[in-house]
This record gives structure tokens, C-alpha cells and sequence, in this order.
């Protein structure tokens, strides 16, 4: 038990002097034995010192892990007080995470919504509690202030004053606590700021921005609150078209943010540096150290010839000169050794400059690589951000679809930035056309062929001659035919990369559906059941049965019938407890369950379904889920 105290406040120590490595050594060593001894308690400590270390060094996955590990065990053993703590930590690595442009808004979304829930129960348990800890008022505070962040933030996006009012209550909420931690009031005053300037009042966030800098000193713990600092004076001077001053803090935004980047990398090196200077230092050491000893035996041998030659002096002269010139001989032996040794010190000390001139060569070496390789993928991402409003730009947005289908909704998650699904729709007289397709592939590649398939099907649209007689049927064909052509040995390659697609032809008046799909299906709600409507298992493309054509499918719909159409990235999502794939019969369930429910509350509920039975698996392909209401 002792031990395991010891291991438990070495890694303390570690975490308070940011050495990660030996936070999760001595944490292990610790987590070992409080396992054994089954105390729950440290169990969950030691998780939550792991998870910060993690969300410090921005690996949110890993943190993500150790927050669920000490939930579950503090949950099953009665102790809310550490659930609340792990739920706040959970909130605010996942905004941390999660507030980056580099998300879409409708992921952003999404996830602030899941933080202000998780906010809600923590600050639930807390305010509860008769008496709150030093600690855990923090962790309210800090609570309040995740919750007014998010609200904030969706009020950015989606422009709605209501999400202000909202956070501005859990800001006068925190104001209310008595905590005295520096980190947290700065953050307070960056959030009072982003207030600021979403309610336009452009010159009381300067003012107190320039103060928060100016109290601010500049250590390896305030570069990042000097990095959102200098930020948000940038965008408020851009916004008063001050240009000059718009560009000084651009610049200084930049500079604190190769601060943030160089603290870690100039820790490394100071670490490599000191194992290397120490390890030079022994081997000083120990030659000194061997001189002195070889001084100390000549002079006590010298003391015994002396004595001895005192001693003898009358009767042994003879023996005495032989003495004196032995001494001398030893003597000279000694210094030779004692050249030899500084020699060999000398050599030591031109290798130590040496490897610091070169440790430190590599050391600049090391930054500018990091910083070209920092500007690279500055580039790519950008690049590929730029090709996603391009995408976006391509489908139609969720007020055009239902300009066609009023009572309807899209559910469009990419896997990467961009995606290889894309959907449309289009009318002509009583006639209302639903399209969704799969590419091959996802991300870049995806995204190509997804355009080209754009392409395809808007001709297709724009060439319906007779309302009446539309096939969907035939229009997959034609597609397939324009495909081929397409990628029919051009340049020399031959391609094989098609996609799969769903064609729903809704006639208002009768309502008549028509139906055609390749390796898709259609699913029609009624009453509490799902009909489903299977495809032909084949693709829009090469195929080995390509001369083929596509089935056409017929049914008459009824008033509030639900029609869904979806592709593949859904049912092959892995995930539960043994990692299988979701597969169409639990998306047959699921739509039987919110069929009935308003069209505009059921993209969040597939959404909440497919995060949960993924857990912390990976999205594996892209996710589109269509559906409108008769």
C-alpha cells in the first residue's frame, strides 16, 4: 500500500513538471497494485491524471479512453462525485477537439450538443452538493464555462441570439464562484470577449483584450491564452477595418503559436541534453576521482620511506639511496599517468562540444523540418476544405429539398472532408425525383467520381420528355452507359470504379411511386413497419452482367407513409461490444422506431444511434440518409 502511495505522488510530481513519460511510468507502477488491492477510488484518479496528460498533448482519443474507463468503474461503484469529474473533463477535451473549422458545421453542431449534455449532469451533481471542494468548485466553474463556450458557438453558426442569451447566463453563473485559478479567469475574460464581439461591440472587446496581453506574462502554460488573444484582437480590428493593426496581431498570433509548437520540441532537447552532459560529467568524475587516489597512495608510500630513512639512516645508507631512487622513479611514473590522464580529460571535453554543437545542429535541423512539414499540411487541408464548399456547392441544400419534398430531411456525413455520396432531387409538373449515390471510395477520390456522377444525373433530370411515362429504370441505364463511356480505355487506363445508386420517382397526384436502385434499397414506413424495396445487385458501371438493365419497381403510396433511402456507409459502420458491422436489420429497427416522429428530429436521432454503437471506433465510410413523408 505504501508503495503504491509512492508511485501514486511521483507521478504527481511528473504531471505537475510536464514529463509525460514519467507521469505514465509511475502511474502504471501505481495502477498495478491499486488494482489489486481493488481500491476503486485511486483506480479512477490515476485514469483522470492519465486522460489530462493526454488531452495536453492534444491525443484525444487516447484521453477520450482513460475518461470512459474511470466513468464506468466510478458509476458502478456508487462514487458520482468522480463520474461528474471525468464528465467535465470529457466536455472540455471534446470542445477543445471539437472547436476547429477544420470540423463541418452540422459535426460541430453535433457535438456541442453532446457537451452541453454532458455539462448538464455534471453541473446537476454539483449543484446538489451541500458543500463543493476548492476543487470541484473549479471543475463547476469550468463547467459553466464549457456550457457558455458551446452555447456560443452554435450561436455563430447558426446566428441565433437565443444560444447568446443562453450563454451569457452560465457566464454571469461562473462569474458568481470564488475561484482564485489564474488559467480559468483568463479563459473567463477570452470568453466575456467572444461575447463582446458577437454582440458587435467591437471596442469593449479590444479594450479588454489589450489589458488581458498586457497582464499576461509569457510562459509555457499562457502561450495558448496569448495565442487566442491575439486572435480575436485580429478579427475585431479586421472587423473595424483597421488593417494595420489587423496584421500586427495576425503576426503575433503566429508567433505565439510556434511558441506552443517549440516549448515541446525544446523539452525534448533538453532533455537528450542533460542525459548526455550528465553522463560526461561521471566519466569526469570517476577520472578525478582515480587521481586522487593515485596521489594519496604516492604520498603515504612517500611517508613510509621517510620514516623508514630516518629510522635506518646509520646503518642502511645503501639501502636508503636505493630507496630515494626507487621514490624517484614512481614518481616520474606517476606524472607520466597523471599526463595521460589529463590527456584523456582533454579529449572528453573536445568531445562534449562537439556533440553539443552537433545536438544543437540537429536541433534546428529538426524545427525547420516540423516547420515545412507544418506548411505542407497547411496547404493540403486547406486545399481540400476549399474542394468540400465546392462539393457543397454542387448539392442541393436542405430549403431546395424541401422546396420539392416539404415534410423531408438529409442526413450528409462525410467520413473525410470531402465525400464520395452525394444526393439531389428535381420535379417537373406533379412529378418529384429523390436521388442518393454511393461512389467508390470516399475522401478525394470519392469526391471526383461523385462530381462526375453529379453531372450525369442533372442531365439526366434535364432530359424528361414525358412526366408519365419517366423510367427510373432506363434513366440507370442511361447513367451507366454515359459511365462507361466515360471511363471506356481513355488515356490508355481502364477503369472499373462505378457507384451505387437510388432513383425515387413520386407522382403527388396518384401517388405512385417508381423505384429503381443499384446494390440499394428503399425502405417505406406505414404504421409502425418497414417495407422494404431491394435493388438490382449490381452497380452503375463495369459489370459483368452490364448489358442488363435495372429493374423498375411500383407501389402505391398512402397518406403519411415514410420513404428512406440510404446507402451502405451506415449498415457497414463496425462497432458494439465485438466490433460487427451495424448491418440493415438494425437500420430496419431503427427506422421502425422514428418513423412517426417530425422529419426534422430524426437525422440527430440516426446520428445519436450510429455514435453510440460505434463507441470509439473510427468512421469507416461515408453516411447519407434521405427521407421524405407522403
Amino acid at each position: 500500500m505504501q508503495m503504491a502511495r509512492a508511485y501514486y505522488f511521483y507521478s504527481v510530481c511528473c504531471e505537475a513538471q510536464d514529463n509525460i513519460a514519467g507521469l505514465l511510468d509511475y502511474g502504471n507502477q501505481a495502477l498495478t497494485i491499486y488494482r489489486e488491492l481493488a481500491d476503486t477510488g485511486r483506480v479512477v484518479n490515476i485514469y483522470l491524471i492519465f486522460a489530462q496528460a493526454c488531452g495536453i498533448m492534444s491525443m484525444y482519443k487516447t484521453a477520450y479512453d482513460y475518461l470512459v474507463r474511470a466513468m464506468t468503474l466510478s458509476f458502478n461503484s456508487g462514487d458520482y462525485d468522480l463520474t461528474s469529474d471525468a464528465l467535465t473533463f470529457y466536455a472540455y477535451y471534446m470542445f477543445k477537439q471539437f472547436n476547429n473549422r477544420f470540423y463541418s458545421e452540422d459535426v460541430r453542431i453535433c457535438k456541442f450538443d453532446r457537451i452541453i449534455c454532458y455539462c448538464n449532469r455534471a453541473i446537476g451533481h454539483y449543484e446538489k452538493a451541500d458543500i463543493l471542494s476548492y476543487y470541484r468548485q473549479q471543475l463547476l466553474m469550468s463547467n459553466y464555462l464549457i456550457k457558455a463556450s458551446a452555447y456560443l458557438q452554435k450561436a455563430q453558426i447558426l446566428n441565433s441570439k437565443s444560444y447568446v442569451d443562453s450563454c451569457e447566463v452560465y457566464f454571469k453563473k461562473s462569474r458568481s464562484l470564488p475561484v482564485d485559478d489564474e488559467t480559468l479567469k483568463q479563459e473567463s475574460i477570452l470568453l466575456q470577449c467572444e461575447l463582446f464581439y458577437v454582440k458587435k461591440e467591437y471596442r469593449r472587446a479590444i479594450d479588454t483584450l489589450l489589458e488581458l496581453e498586457k497582464n499576461t506574462q509569457l510562459n509555457r502554460h499562457t502561450a495558448p491564452i496569448l495565442k487566442n488573444t491575439c486572435k480575436l484582437l485580429a478579427i475585431c480590428y479586421g472587423s473595424l477595418n483597421n488593417d494595420a493593426k489587423n496584421l500586427e496581431y495576425i503576426e503575433k498570433t503566429a508567433a505565439y503559436q510556434r511558441v506552443v509548437i517549440r516549448e515541446a520540441a525544446n523539452k525534448q532537447y533538453a532533455d537528450f541534453k542533460i542525459k548526455t552532459m550528465s553522463q560526461r560529467q561521471i566519466d569526469l568524475l570517476e577520472s578525478t576521482h582515480t587521481m586522487d587516489i593515485i596521489r594519496k597512495v604516492a604520498e603515504i608510500k612517500r611517508q613510509n620511506y621517510l620514516v623508514t630513512f630516518l629510522l635506518f639512516t646509520l646503518l642502511m645508507i645503501v639501502l636508503v639511496t636505493v630507496v630515494i631512487i626507487n621514490l624517484l622513479k614512481r614518481r616520474k611514473r606517476v606524472n607520466n599517468e597523471l599526463k595521460v590522464k589529463n590527456d584523456e580529460i582533454s579529449q572528453l571535453n573536445t568531445q562534449i562540444v562537439r556533440q553539443k554543437d552537433e545536438i544543437e545542429q540537429r536541433r534546428d535541423i529538426i524545427t525547420m523540418q516540423f516547420d515545412m512539414v507544418e506548411s505542407f499540411n497547411e496547404s493540403i487541408t486547406s486545399n481540400i476544405k476549399y474542394a468540400s464548399k465546392i462539393q457543397r456547392a454542387a448539392l442541393p441544400s436542405i430549403e431546395e429539398v424541401r422546396r420539392v419534398f416539404a415534410d423531408s430531411f438529409v442526413l450528409y456525413r462525410p467520413k473525410d472532408i470531402v465525400s464520395g455520396d452525394f444526393y439531389t432531387v428535381g420535379h417537373k409538373g406533379n412529378l418529384k425525383i429523390f436521388i442518393a449515390a454511393d461512389c467508390t471510395g470516399h475522401g478525394v477520390p470519392g469526391a471526383l467520381l461523385s462530381m462526375l456522377g453529379v453531372s450525369a444525373v442533372n442531365d439526366a433530370l434535364c432530359n424528361i420528355q414525358d412526366v408519365e411515362s419517366f423510367s427510373p429504370a432506363q434513366t440507370l441505364d442511361s447513367i451507366r452507359e454515359f459511365i462507361i463511356k466515360v471511363f471506356d480505355g481513355n488515356h490508355g487506363l481502364d477503369i472499373y470504379d462505378g457507384m451505387d445508386m437510388s432513383i425515387c420517382a413520386f407522382y403527388s397526384d396518384s401517388k405512385l411511386l417508381k423505384f429503381a436502385s443499384a446494390n440499394q434499397s428503399a425502405f417505406v414506413w406505414r404504421d409502425g413497419k418497414i417495407i422494404r424495396i431491394k435493388g438490382d445487385k449490381m452497380p452503375v458501371g463495369r459489370y459483368v452482367k452490364e448489358s442488363g438493365s435495372f429493374t423498375l419497381h411500383t407501389m402505391q403510396l398512402q397518406k403519411d407513409d415514410m420513404v428512406y433511402m440510404a446507402t451502405d456507409g451506415i449498415q457497414d459502420q463496425l462497432g458494439g461490444k465485438d466490433s460487427k458491422k451495424f448491418l440493415i436489420r438494425s437500420l430496419i429497427v431503427l427506422l421502425e422506431k422514428i418513423g412517426n416522429l417530425p422529419s426534422e428530429e430524426q437525422p440527430g436521432l440516426i446520428i445519436e444511434a450510429i455514435d453510440q454503437w460505434r463507441g470509439h471506433i473510427n468512421q469507416i465510410d461515408d453516411i447519407t440518409v434521405t427521407g421524405f413523408r407522403v
